[in-house]
């Protein structure tokens, strides 16, 4: 990727600010628009949409064609000696510490580092600068993989070294399609989640099952309702409540779509990515167009047990997380003993336990916590996954009548 092209992308994320949980809405590829189009009677997608990666979360390993990993996994061997070092670049807390303990002690690996970043521009910014060769492995957004290889980032992944990722359902791992499917070869699925609504229930009584019912309660809880901030899950609810796409970049519909942000606004306590379930948790907030992630651990303590995440009847986000290995890692037996050991079985159920994220690996599926498997916050229930709701994101940050409708409502929050 020439320079210039890596800086107009990260200036074009700089103004969407995607964060972990946004990604496929902010700044990326299609997604599922694909999919859904040809799921979903009398869907259509955009003009890119064919060209575009499209995957769908799905209750069954698929029947379609071999993933890159599963062409490769008979003859595949696992790495069993490493370096002894490990360097990860990665989401703040996004690994089971015991898991890794655990990949310390199998693979005699004494040194084990865990940086951190706030978002994938973050990560990319980083890259740029030339901190590829910094770390051996990272978990960006799966769109993000893209930009990666285009910037020379990151490393294919030579599957004859990782056995267990032909446990991968391919519905995940080609998530990229057709003239980008060789993309596919580059990232390894991490887990996969919605986004929706969050709510106490001990506080609200009304029925909240769609964002046309979110907004139409919200002035009753003005000044206690949580929104991350993401523009393009935020346009998600509008437009979805209208009956419009999530990608809509037609006036006509960014217009309406505005009107109901603008009354929302003023009853928003605040735009919190990082931190929302703790909110919801102190009853600061007691609603929220949020992620997945914090909302089941608070489900299952007893002063929290009434909060509930609900996938909106009218349609929402799907989002995957991957692991890749970064270019010219300092340790790449490393990297391919943690690629694999990640995915074994008994340890990916763990993670998912832990994160409360659902994994792609159908092995894994089977060994997780019933309870964790049934509840809806993690595992998006079969048939909602059937039904169509679930859509990806195209390229439309640079939209500047969205941009202009995001600042607005940005500026705008909590003010009467």
């Amino acid at each position: 990727m020439a320079e210039q092209d890596l800086d107009a992308l990260l200036k074009r994320m700089a103004r969407a600010r995607v964060p972990r949980r946004g990604f496929l809405a902010g700044s990326g590829l299609a997604g599922l628009s694909a999919f859904i189009a040809a799921c979903t009677p009398g869907a259509s997608s955009s003009p890119s949409a064919s060209n575009a990666a499209s995957s769908a979360p799905s209750s069954e390993p698929s029947s379609g064609g071999e993933s890159p990993s599963a062409a490769a996994s008979p003859s595949a061997v696992a790495v069993t000696e490493t370096e002894g070092t490990l360097l990860m670049y990665n989401w703040a807390d996004y690994v089971d510490p015991d898991n890794i303990e655990k990949f310390k002690t199998d693979f005699k690996v004494t040194d084990f580092t865990y940086d951190t970043y706030a978002s994938n521009e973050e990560l990319l910014t980083k890259l740029q600068g030339g901190a590829a060769g910094q770390w051996d492995i990272g978990a960006p957004t799966c769109e993000f993989v893209k930009a990666m290889v285009e910037g020379d980032f990151i490393e294919k992944l030579d599957w004859s070294k990782l056995p267990n990722a032909a446990l991968i359902d391919p519905q995940f791992q080609n998530f990229y399609k057709d003239a980008d499917a060789d993309l596919n070869n580059y990232h390894l699925p991490k887990d996969w989640g919605t986004t929706g609504i969050s709510l106490r229930t001990k506080v609200v009584k009304e029925e909240v099952k769609t964002w046309k019912q979110f907004f139409e309660v919200a002035p009753k809880y003005s000044g206690r309702i949580v929104v991350v901030d993401s523009p393009g899950d935020v346009f998600v609810a509008p437009l979805k409540s209208l009956g419009y796409s999530l990608n809509s970049v037609d006036p006509k519909e960014l217009g309406e779509a505005r009107e109901i942000l603008r009354a929302f606004a003023p009853h928003v306590l605040a735009l919190n990515s990082d931190t929302y379930d703790a909110q919801l948790a102190n009853e600061e907030a007691v609603l929220g167009l949020t992620w997945t992630g914090g909302i089941a651990d608070l489900v299952d303590k007893p002063e929290t047990a009434d909060t509930r995440y609900v996938i909106p009847e009218d349609g929402t986000l799907y989002w995957m997380d991957t692991w890749v290995i970064f270019k010219n890692p300092p340790h790449p037996n490393s990297a391919y003993a943690f690629l694999n050991f990640i995915q074994d079985p008994a340890v990916q159920a763990k993670e998912s336990e832990t994160n409360r994220y659902a994994t792609a690996n159908t092995e894994a599926k089977k060994l997780v916590d019933p309870k964790v498997l049934a509840d809806p916050t993690v595992f998006v229930p079969d048939d909602v996954v059937k039904s169509g709701l679930l859509e990806g994101a195209q390229d439309v940050s640079t939209d500047p009548l969205r941009q202009e409708i995001w600042e607005e409502f940005k500026s705008s929050i909590g003010k009467h």
